[in-house]
């Protein structure tokens, strides 16, 4: 697991994002001020505190443990390592079906029932191995999803509209450090991550500039559609592949 920098100044750097007070975020997540306040002097997270911050940081709770680079806990891992798993087909659908049939793709997908895992999930290949840094921390992010290399270009092509239009190859470059994270990049992740910018920005001490040019208007849905569709399983994904297939009119 890879973090991006000492938990303590990520906190605060969400905390001053947000703009809350030690005193505000620990009512909110219902701990002590002390407990905070020990992560907040260098003390490492406990898995239950990263669980109660994701709401209130606008984060799910999967990425704060990424962000603290600590391990995922297995119940908020993808529940398939299949190496043939790919959403990019129902990202693609849900970016030309019309606006109206949106809500029922994921509502079939959050249809489909929890099926117990054999193991841990997700991905978990030799190459997915990176140095410590904010582009790791993108890919650990992504790879929450279950998204490969190639589903995570594809995303981004498709939140961005088509501006960010990358390779597989550069996106491995993002995590391990020798492809520049820019501004519109981090713009880019957020978009399929779900994630709000300049919260993703702050995490990683980037500033975003006044300009940069707006998601695609369905990054949203791209995202939601991403999100839900990691605890499926191979066969599962096949089902609402159809169903966003049918949606799509195609």
């Amino acid at each position: 697991m890879t973090g991006v920098l000492e938990f303590r100044a990520l906190l605060a750097r969400l905390m001053g994002h947000r703009t809350l007070d030690a005193s505000v975020l620990s009512t909110a997540v219902g701990t002590g001020p002390e407990e905070l306040q020990a992560v907040l002097d260098g003390q490492p997270p406990t898995e239950g505190l990263l669980r109660s911050l994701g709401p209130v940081l606008s984060l799910y709770a999967a990425g704060l443990f990424v962000l603290a680079g600590q391990p995922v806990p297995d119940d908020l891992t993808p529940v398939t390592r299949n190496p043939h798993w790919s959403v990019s087909p129902v990202v693609y659908n849900t970016m030309v079906m019309p606006a109206e049939n949106r809500r029922p793709l994921l509502d079939a997908i959050r249809a489909q029932p929890l099926v117990s895992r054999e193991g841990r999930g997700g991905l978990d290949r030799p190459y997915h191995r990176y140095e410590p840094g904010f582009g790791a921390v993108l890919l650990e992010l992504t790879h929450s999803r279950n998204l490969t290399w190639t589903c995570t270009a594809k995303a981004l092509y498709a939140v961005t509209g088509g501006r960010i239009y990358l390779a597989a190859s550069t996106i491995g470059g993002i995590g391990r450090g020798t492809v520049e994270v820019t501004p519109e990049l981090v713009a880019g992740f957020a978009g399929l991550l779900g994630i709000p910018a300049r919260a993703l920005a702050a995490a990683g001490g980037i500033r975003l500039p006044d300009d940069l040019p707006p998601l695609h208007p369905r990054a949203a849905d791209v995202a939601a559609v991403i999100w839900e569709a990691r605890r499926l399983t191979t066969a599962q994904l096949a089902e609402v592949h159809s169903t966003s297939h049918h949606l799509a009119g195609r």
